[in-house]
């Protein structure tokens, strides 16, 4: 019950005394070991730390076993350091017994010392530690869960690998003390929590922490979200003993809790009790029978919104190791709560389970050390089966939600596309060195920007006043105008939604003007769990008679479409396959053309079967209609104008044989020259086609 002495600092030990640590007599005579063991024995763990320090500094390691009982005693102060969480000591007394070789009397001793290592981050000098541990007690599968842990860390807490959650230390409420495991009234406007700080019901101090014993605290919260001055909960709540994490059914009018009573010279152990409000006041809390043994420990309580199912942690028998989770039913008839059943080997482990909570959804989050994580205890969400109260598929918060120390005990404030709510832990940037405290987490929204540009695809030039409709596979859709510089930005909307949401596949369409441009389409995907920018940019075709498309080319006196490292004929013909189902009414005529070499009637034979080539690709591989194309060989009869620049001045030239022979002596241009001719262009005969219909024949 390690877990349940340090969180919710409970544990009665028989026998449990403020033994001094001077018992009479002078240094010369005076015991330090003996001391330490009384202080050990009666819980003092805080005193019993520094006394077996002193302990083994005062042996002398002459022989073997003055050697052991030196480690015996670094050994122990270690594990009370342990105890109180103080991490840094209790690695320098664990380190202290290993090199006076305590763990060929006592194994754990290597195993503690990798704990140790791994709650400072230190994953591969605790790796190397659980490796050693591993060769003298092999078998063990906490350990081997420990080694995969250490091994997967630094890929675990890689940024790509890191969720997008913000965690933030709640500065206003905490102390130095413990304060953790909190709880929001069903309005919203007070939380609850577990702490230690001074001002706590009776003044004895808890020997375990060397703190107050734990109550229960409230603070209320102001419309501005201000925290008010937190106030123990008071009697008949809090008492002389500890009183620790808690929960509420969903009317906020019954509570349950953990006490963890404190008698002299008696472990009765942890209880979970329940009291109804009475207007603004709790009733008399009433003890739950669950334990089946008076030393069991109960405790941790959540329960259903209903108030009729709880789940706990104990050590009670039949469990799988250290602390489980269990779980009860109340029967109102009979008033009472069944018989607790363990909640399985898909929750519980060789380790401990501990804080569990209900989730929105009716998952269970739970605190766990016995399956793969960054350290200590980690948060995990398990899954309801069904409507049985049976849970299944743990996994693992992620980091920053978890840490190489312990994290655990997770409440919700906010859930959908935003989260909000309150974890425990104790990690760096805690206010005390060895406190827990109550970190807030929030999880921003996923957001998605989408700008649109519209320009036209000759000159660049931006399209103002272009209406485009944007589609989603959702059915969402909007019917925008671009802006004077042809931009369309889409982010949030007045009302602070957002235009495009994370998930699905959008359309955008940019609708035609009749002797100005075509039409152009686009697509584009929202799948993504990161802030996205999408950037698409829709270039429209102007309307003229001719268009010219980009390089078609083919072999010299051949009407194979060229596909090669230079240039993909195919895509080319894309575009033109893009423009045609944007403007699914238009057919066009599809002209090849050769160049002048070769005779008339072959060269007309030629550009005929190129343009069936085309026409063949878009029809047969695109799936156009074949009555939107109409191949058009034009031979070598109709050559190219280009743009040719003398100086200052640049004149249009036409691609004539007799113009292109006057290069022959510069054959690269040359045979450019010849290229250009071997081109590919669509005509718009009519915007009549009329799209058939999914049943047409």
């Amino acid at each position: 019950m390690k877990l349940l002495k340090l969180f919710v600092a409970v544990i009665a030990i028989a026998g449990m005394t403020n033994t001094a640590l001077s018992q009479g007599g002078g240094p010369a005579t005076r015991n330090y070991g003996k001391e330490a063991d009384n202080l050990w024995k009666s819980g003092a763990y805080s005193e019993a730390a520094e006394a077996f320090k002193k302990a083994s500094e005062k042996v002398n390691p002459k022989n073997a076993k003055a050697r052991l009982k030196k480690a015996y005693y670094a050994y122990m102060s270690a594990t009370c350091y342990k105890l109180l969480h103080q991490f840094p000591a209790a690695e320098q007394q664990y380190e202290k017994a290993v090199l006076l070789r305590y763990q060929e009397t006592e194994p754990k001793a290597l195993f503690y010392l990798a704990e140790m290592e791994m709650a400072q981050c230190k994953h591969d000098e605790a790796k190397e530690n659980y490796q050693k541990y591993d060769k003298l007690m092999p078998g063990d599968a906490i350990t081997k869960v420990r080694i995969e842990s250490c091994e997967k860390y630094k890929d675990m807490t890689a940024p790509q690998n890191m969720t997008k959650h913000k965690v933030t230390n709640v500065t206003k409420l905490n102390t130095a003390a413990f304060d953790y495991s909190t709880v929001m009234s069903s309005r919203g406007d007070e939380m609850y929590f577990s702490s230690s700080r001074p001002g706590s019901t009776g003044e004895a101090t808890d020997p375990i922490t060397g703190q107050n014993f734990m109550d229960i605290w409230v603070s209320k919260i102001d419309r501005n979200e201000n925290w008010g001055q937190p106030q123990p909960l008071g009697d008949p709540i809090n008492t002389g003993d500890s009183e620790g994490t808690m929960c509420f059914d969903s009317r906020g009018k019954t509570m349950w809790f953990t006490r963890c009573p404190v008698e002299e010279k008696m472990n009765i152990g942890c209880e979970i009790y329940m009291c109804e409000k009475k207007g603004k006041s709790w009733g008399e809390p009433k003890k739950l029978t669950l334990k089946d043994h008076d030393t069991t420990h109960v405790g941790h309580p959540a329960v259903s919104p209903d108030g009729k199912t709880l789940i706990f942690s104990s050590n009670m028998a039949g469990g799988y190791g250290g602390v489980d989770l269990w779980i009860t039913t109340y029967d109102k008839r009979n008033d009472e709560w069944s018989l607790p059943v363990n909640l399985g080997e898909e929750i519980n482990t060789a380790g401990n389970e501990v804080f569990p909570t209900w989730g929105p959804n009716n998952e269970l989050f739970y605190a766990t050390d016995g399956l793969v994580g960054f350290g200590g205890l980690d948060i995990y969400k398990a899954e309801r089966v069904g409507e049985e109260n049976k849970w299944k598929s743990p996994t693992n918060l992620g980091y920053p939600m978890n840490s190489c120390r312990d994290d655990y005990h997770i409440i919700y404030t906010e859930t959908g596309k935003v989260e909000r709510g309150y974890i425990s832990s104790n990690r760096n940037g805690s206010k005390g060195e060895n406190s827990q405290d109550i970190w807030d987490f929030y999880l921003p929204p996923t957001l998605v920007d989408l700008d649109i540009i519209v320009s036209n695809v000759e000159t660049g030039e931006p399209i103002p006043d272009a209406k485009v409709i944007i589609i989603g596979s959702d059915g969402e859709n909007y019917v925008m105008t671009s802006d004077a510089s042809g931009r369309i930005t889409m982010t949030e909307k007045p009302d602070g939604s957002r235009y495009i949401e994370p998930g699905g596949t959008w359309t955008i369409e940019v609708e035609g003007k009749p002797k100005q441009y075509f039409s152009a389409s686009d697509k584009f995907s929202a799948e993504t769990d990161k802030n996205l920018r999408i950037i698409r940019e829709l270039k429209v075709l102007p309307e003229k008679e001719v268009i010219r498309l980009p390089e078609v080319r083919y072999d010299l006196g051949k009407a194979t479409l060229q596909v090669n490292d230079s240039v993909n004929s195919k895509d080319s013909l894309n575009f033109l396959y893009d423009l045609m189902t944007a403007n699914p009414t238009i057919i066009v005529e599809l002209m090849a053309h050769t160049d002048s070499r070769g005779s008339n009637a072959a060269n007309q034979s030629l550009s005929q079967r190129r343009a069936d080539s085309c026409v063949a690709y878009l029809v047969n591989e695109k799936g156009l209609d074949a009555a939107r194309l109409v191949p058009r060989g034009k031979g070598e009869s109709d050559p190219t104008t280009i743009d040719v620049i003398n100086g200052s001045d640049t004149s249009k030239v036409k691609l004539t044989e007799s113009y292109i022979n006057k290069f022959k002596s510069d054959k690269a241009k040359f045979e450019s020259l010849h290229q250009k001719n071997r081109r590919t262009e669509g005509k718009i005969l009519s915007y009549d086609y009329t799209p058939k219909k999914p049943d047409d024949n």
